[in-house]
């Protein structure tokens, strides 16, 4: 009799693992020993085979990541400027093969074209030029992440003006 009840709960819980859910926002992508197979999952439940499939997730939803910079200018001026980039996955297949973190690569991306940008020009351009931002940020950015499956949504900068002080270092103890 015991032998059953092992039995059962062996295949319940095999039967368990055959079956992951996928939510709303979600789309799935189903690697069979370490090859992702053509198509993605769609929301709801959807079955894998235990032990050989692995199901990754991949968000759909809006997700803005926020780009603060601080550095010289042209002129060598320090300035601050925060821009925010809004991006979504398009396509789940590439997001999760093409890039391991889409996020950080958009932002780290993105840090680089403002950095390009206040370098290439002095202060006040800087100061007056947030359209000429945006685009620099929309034209560069746009092309990597969607060969990331990702899709830029909107591009806003917030700010741009003197860089904040970074706080003095605590002085030295001198020996009395």
């Amino acid at each position: 009799m015991a032998g059953w009840i092992v039995a059962v709960l062996v295949v319940l819980l095999i039967a368990q693992s055959a079956v992951r859910k996928v939510g709303r926002q979600e789309r799935g992508v189903v690697f069979r020993l370490g090859k992702a197979l053509d198509r993605t999952r769609r929301p709801g439940w959807t079955p894998v085979i235990p032990f050989v499939d692995r199901l990754v997730r991949v968000d759909l939803s809006d997700r803005t990541v926020v780009l603060p910079y601080q550095g010289p200018t042209r002129d060598g001026r320090k300035v601050r400027i925060e821009a925010a980039l809004t991006y979504r996955v398009t396509d789940p297949l590439a997001a999760t093969l093409n890039v391991r973190n889409h996020g950080m690569a958009i932002a780290q991306l993105g840090l680089v074209v403002l950095r390009t940008a206040a370098e290439r020009h002095d202060y006040d351009e800087l100061t007056t030029s947030r359209g000429e931002l945006r685009h620099s940020l929309l034209h560069e950015v746009r092309p990597a992440a969607a060969d990331w499956g990702v899709e830029l949504a909107h591009v806003e900068v917030r700010g741009v003006g003197p860089a904040v002080p970074s706080e003095p270092s605590a002085p030295e103890p001198t020996a009395g």
